[in-house]
């Protein structure tokens, strides 16, 4: 496996006592009298187990009076100089490397689990190679005899390497090889039953293969065994699922959410891992409207009693970002605001007759609103004059009269400008107004059909709206 080590964490971490003990035996030539760590992968992190330093010969051991959970660890020296290697549950190993470490180098023995990894990286290292030795000639060829044997030899490659993984994931079906195996092979979707003559064949097919990965993307991972949380696999299959895999709405993400949860329940760390991962990666999402999968995933797990590892303090704050995301997620019928405007008349949001309505609320002191402001008035307002699209403007502010003059100097007029001085509508609740300006766009219904989006993209979504 290749990683990029940017820093590595120095936490000393305890094993789980299960009885036993550990030794693992180190010749490492070339790296006399150097501090050597033994540290494991968790999440996208690395923690230290132990440190030892090397005699003269190169030569130490890490003892433990306790078996190491295991999973994938490292014997590290620095950023530039470390390998991986698997401990399983025999944990009496040896191992001779040589420095500048080479995968191919690397020599281990004692303990089958540890042995048959370095064996399986060595030979994915040589094949890997090979390919890459391979690729170069496919683009340097101009022979089509020659491209076509050398295909024909890239595509044998990539059969063996199929056919040997099979192999062994069969036969270490209950060890930590075999989990690890599992769990790094890639799914591969069965070619499209349909004739390729069919005038729909591409969407036919990316529907097919969008459905296969879809329910069998995670087919390697086992969610009740917690060894996989070991390594960074766990991580990098979700991650790829949840961000590349499925079509990124709430309606395709949530349901595969709750199936994962539902695997992973009857175990307590890896239900605990999968629930962070859900949370934290719906709360670093860019796109719009994932906001749902937040409250999903808080509603799902944080505030219905499950989340036994959070306190109290994590909890509210859970409770209190789905309470203000709950009324404006995408596709809810916008909450009612009944303001004053600039004459002293109330105007209602939902009694404007428009196909669609730009809902914004803004600042007249905020930097940006003064140029957004103006900006959103001549590039999308005067831009679809005529076509039934209105503006409903709320000023955030206190004093009526320099909204009137922000307005005025501006020359904002044919909107909705509107105020509410003594903040009855609640309206920073129920639009989750923490930033200016705020941009909604609403539909003929009132219905929401984007949230907290820029002028830019709000342009794009009316020209392809307009054009259903």
């Amino acid at each position: 496996m290749k990683h990029i080590l940017i820093s590595i964490i120095l936490v000393f971490t305890l094993s789980i006592l299960k009885g036993n003990a550990s030794t693992i035996e180190l010749r490492w030539k070339g790296m006399n009298d150097s501090t050597i760590y033994l540290a494991h992968y968790f999440d996208t992190n690395i923690y230290v187990n132990d440190t030892i330093t090397l005699n003269s010969r190169g030569e130490g051991v890490f003892k433990s009076d306790s078996l190491y959970d295991e999973g994938l660890y490292l014997i590290y020296q620095s950023a530039n100089n470390y390998f991986d290697f698997l401990i399983g549950e025999n944990q009496n190993i040896k191992i001779e490397a040589t420095y500048p470490v080479s995968i191919v180098e690397i020599h281990i023995e004692g303990a089958e689990v540890s042995s048959k990894f370095a064996q399986y990286q060595k030979l994915i290292k040589e094949k890997s190679e090979q390919k890459r030795i391979l690729s170069e000639t496919l683009k340097s060829s101009n022979s089509n005899a020659e491209r076509e044997e050398v295909q024909s030899t890239i595509q044998s490659l990539d059969e063996e390497i199929k056919t040997f993984m099979a192999s062994e994931i069969a036969n270490n079906a209950n060890n930590m090889y075999g989990v690890f195996l599992k769990a790094a092979n890639s799914i591969v979707p069965p070619e499209p039953d349909v004739d390729k003559s069919h005038p729909k064949f591409d969407s036919i097919a990316w529907f097919q293969r969008y459905n296969y990965n879809r329910d069998h993307y995670l087919d390697g991972i086992d969610f009740s065994d917690e060894r996989i949380l070991k390594t960074p696999l766990l991580h990098s299959k979700l991650n790829t699922y949840f961000n590349q895999i499925l079509i990124q709405t709430p309606d395709s993400i949530i349901p595969q959410m709750k199936n994962v949860l539902h695997k992973a329940e009857q175990t307590p760390k890896m239900y605990r891992y999968v629930s962070q991962f859900l949370l934290n990666n719906s709360t670093q999402s860019k796109i719009m409207g994932m906001d749902a999968v937040f409250v999903a995933i808080a509603d799902e797990v944080y505030l219905s009693g499950k989340a036994f590892w959070a306190e109290q303090e994590t909890l509210k704050k859970i409770a209190e970002e789905a309470y203000l995301a709950r009324p404006n997620l995408i596709g809810n019928n916008a909450p009612e605001l009944v303001m004053e405007d600039l004459n002293g008349e109330y105007k209602s949001l939902h009694e404007i007759q428009a196909d669609y309505t730009i809902l914004v609320f803004y600042e007249y002191d905020c930097g940006h609103c003064k140029r957004d402001i103006p900006n959103l008035y001549n590039d999308v307002f005067l831009k679809y004059i005529d076509k039934n699209i209105e503006v409903f403007a709320v000023m955030m502010n206190d004093d009526k009269k320099k909204w009137s003059e922000f307005v005025d100097e501006k020359e904002i007029t044919g909107w909705y400008n509107v105020w509410d001085p003594d903040h009855s509508t609640k309206f920073r609740y129920k639009y989750n107004v923490k930033m200016t300006p705020l941009i909604y766009l609403l539909d003929k219904d009132k219905k929401i059909v984007a949230k907290k989006i820029d002028r830019e993209n709000l342009i794009r979504l009316i020209d392809s709206l307009l054009k259903e």
